[in-house]
């Protein structure tokens, strides 16, 4: 895209605005996808343990291990 881009060429008037287009929107979306999302993402993540964190304190939930949990019975223990 370069090259038309550069709007070198018989042509070339005509063809150069799609180029630019087209780098503008590859590196746009290439910053959005490994710059901005993450970003966002973490700070997502951030807030969502913050209030969670809030919400069981005031309400006074804690947190269960998976060892605390007793283990389900399976249909061949209830039916003997």
């Amino acid at each position: 895209m370069i090259p038309v881009a550069i709007g070198y060429g018989e042509g070339a008037d005509f063809r150069a605005p799609l180029g630019r287009a087209v780098i503008g929107g590859v590196i746009a979306s290439t910053v959005l996808t490994l710059v901005v999302i993450p970003t966002v993402y973490e700070i997502l993540e951030e807030w969502r343990e913050a209030f969670l964190s809030r919400f069981r304190r005031s309400v006074g939930v804690r947190e269960h291990s998976s060892a605390a949990v007793a283990p389900v019975a399976s249909v061949a223990d209830q039916r003997s």
